[in-house]
């Protein structure tokens, strides 16, 4: 398999001949922002396409406080300007990382039209028949022990109305191409939980990067990014 290095070349004589250029748009995990990504936004870059991390509400260098985010939408409230700016003709490819799978999974609710394939990595992944509530009983309480070990505090929205607001359908949320990227050595959301989303919420593509913990993009940045080459090729 080619990494990332080694298909810049390939990537850009694509470019040349049909002008194939993706626009990445990436979402970090809880306690994260967007410098979590700074890796694997280097590669993609390297490689030709366009890409943009962004800071949630109370992340990273977002200067809201987290005791003024009352619900997950005021959470997410980022990337939905993001997705509202953009122009009628443009689609990203959304990508998150572990909570940002929430951010995903309501973004493509809210804007399938706009997003070409979403990829969860090592994320959590919602689906119309797999609910906020069903979903927090195998995953959330893992990412609860790393947040304790990183560098801004944040809260888990286990009220009704974010309920509510994750809620997702097939028409809209079913309408987008997914992709989940499982890291084999992962320990706060251990590898178990996310086969078994993948298993009650089959996305259209599967794949585990082995020895991955679960800061894939810093951890294995390479294989996670030839693997997102790949979609490209999808879309």
């Amino acid at each position: 398999m080619l990494n990332c290095t080694k298909k810049k070349t390939l990537q850009t004589e694509k470019f040349n001949m049909v002008g194939n250029r993706s626009h990445f748009l990436l979402v970090h995990g809880a306690c994260l922002g967007a410098w979590s990504w700074y890796k694997l936004v280097t590669l993609l870059e390297e490689a030709g396409h366009k890409v943009t991390a962004l800071d949630l509400a109370a992340s990273g260098r977002n200067q809201e406080r987290i005791r003024e985010v009352l619900t997950i939408d005021d959470y997410h409230k980022p990337l939905f300007s993001f997705m509202d700016a953009l122009s009628p003709e443009e689609k990203v490819i959304l990508v998150g990382h572990s909570m940002g799978g929430y951010a995903v999974s309501s973004a493509m609710e809210r804007y399938p039209e706009k997003i070409d394939f979403a990829v969860f990595v090592s994320a959590h992944m919602l689906g119309p028949d797999l609910p906020l509530d069903k979903l927090d009983e195998r995953a959330c309480i893992t990412d609860l022990k790393l947040a304790t070990l990183l560098v801004r505090p944040t809260k888990f929205f286990t009220d009704q109305e974010s309920n509510q607001q994750l809620r997702v359908t097939k028409e809209k949320y079913g309408s987008v191409r997914r992709a989940y990227f499982i890291g084999g050595s992962d320990v706060a959301m251990p590898a178990d939980v996310q086969r078994w989303m993948v298993e009650n919420n089959p996305p259209d593509m599967a794949k585990e990067i082995k020895e991955a913990d679960h800061m894939v993009m810093i951890s294995k940045a390479q294989e996670l990014c030839t693997n997102l080459l790949e979609i490209t090729s999808m879309v």
